[in-house]
């Protein structure tokens, strides 16, 4: 996570360095970068997450860590913006780490500890997505975008390494059925499951409001600066908000196994919701920083919570696939979030975007109230 982090804030600057000049024109095509790579994960998650029930999770996330290691050792040769598009694509139709990565934890946990197991997976994974920007903008800063790249590169592989040595795994048990009609029963199973299709729309909304604004924050925080070393100060902001996310995602997934996830799922939606609306009011770079702290001890009930609500309704045989679906509602949000905030800063101006994002949470802030009702009951599942 570490290594795919350093992208993620630095896209703009690799976009100006292909020759995109117009800043208009950098909004759309960093949003269209951001979102690509997410929009063909959200096709390939099923696939991978039902692979996963049937060959092993460990399987899954040693292709995608030396998959996306030559990915981005291939980023950092790129010569115009189509290449760096049709990588980004690549990047894409080979993630799907996650569902896999809660699917093997998931396995080990008592159900009382659920929410607090994931926290505690969460802040791993921030861990990698707080000190990726922030190493990635030093590198940055000394030699450019293009060692940034080679740089997730090696991240990436030692993943895979760390992987093949220290995760292990029980061999899956044979499944009769082939693996296209395991994807479509998964499918068939999310749709008529009422439960498990709310959450599921629900985290697309959160990406999709979240995600708006990702994009687009890196040139805000460079209009603060007059200087030409922005690449600290943009890892800076993005770091600090990782930091208080990952501090608080343990103690949401304990509230949250003490009293109840779709509690806390509304308090951290209407918390995010709200502190978006100074982001957009904030004229310098030190009024950032409180304000990225405060979206960032919210948004860290989010994950834990609609999390622990979706294991709790699959048996564990089915987990990895149903996961894989559910992620692909969540990589849907993360692709068309960037794209229409990009289009949204292009043409109103970034400020408008961040108030876009605080209306549209807490519009889910008010369907999640509404809609889900928290059970401990699995939803049924015809094993193979």
């Amino acid at each position: 996570m570490a290594g795919m982090g350093m992208i993620m804030p630095f896209l703009p600057s690799m976009v100006k360095e292909l020759g995109i000049t117009n800043p208009k024109d950098i909004s759309v095509w960093s949003g269209i970068l951001f979102g690509v790579s997410f929009l063909f994960a959200a096709v390939f998650a099923p696939f991978w997450g039902s692979l996963g029930d049937r060959i092993g999770r460990k399987s899954i996330i040693l292709r995608a860590t030396f998959g996306l290691s030559v990915t981005a050792l291939a980023m950092s040769a790129v010569e115009n913006i189509h290449q760096l598009l049709f990588l980004r694509i690549v990047h894409g139709a080979l993630g799907g780490i996650v569902p896999s990565f809660i699917a093997l934890v998931s396995k080990t946990l008592p159900k009382e500890k659920t929410g607090e197991g994931l926290g505690v997976l969460q802040t791993a994974m921030i861990m990698g997505s707080v000190f990726g920007p922030l190493l990635g903008g030093i590198l940055f800063d000394l030699s450019g975008v293009r060692t940034v790249m080679l740089f997730i590169s090696l991240a990436t592989f030692i993943a895979g390494l760390i992987t093949v040595f220290f995760i292990h795994e029980e061999k899956q048990k044979p499944v009769k059925t082939n693996i296209i009609e395991s994807v479509f029963k998964n499918i068939r199973f999310v749709i008529d499951s009422k439960h498990i299709l709310t959450i599921a729309f629900i985290q697309f909304l959160i990406q999709f409001a979240i995600l708006m604004a990702q994009p687009v924050l890196p040139q805000f925080i460079e209009s603060f600066n007059s200087t030409n070393k922005s690449g600290t100060l943009i890892g800076s902001v993005f770091a600090v908000t990782g930091i208080t996310t990952m501090i608080f995602a343990p103690f949401w997934g304990r509230l949250g196994d003490r009293k109840s996830h779709k509690r806390i799922l509304s308090i951290s939606l209407l918390g995010t919701g709200l502190a978006f609306i100074p982001q957009a009011f904030v004229f310098g770079i030190y009024m950032l920083f409180p304000v990225r702290i405060l979206i960032g001890a919210f948004i860290a009930g989010v994950v834990p919570s609609t999390q622990t609500l979706l294991v709790r309704q699959t048996v564990e045989n089915k987990r990895g696939g149903v996961l894989g679906i559910c992620q692909s509602f969540s990589l849907l949000g993360t692709a068309l979030g960037p794209i229409v905030g990009g289009s949204v800063a292009a043409a109103f101006g970034i400020r408008v975007s961040f108030l876009v994002t605080a209306g549209l949470l807490l519009i889910t802030w008010y369907y999640s109230r509404t809609f889900i009702k928290e059970t401990e009951k699995v939803s049924p599942v015809t094993t193979e």
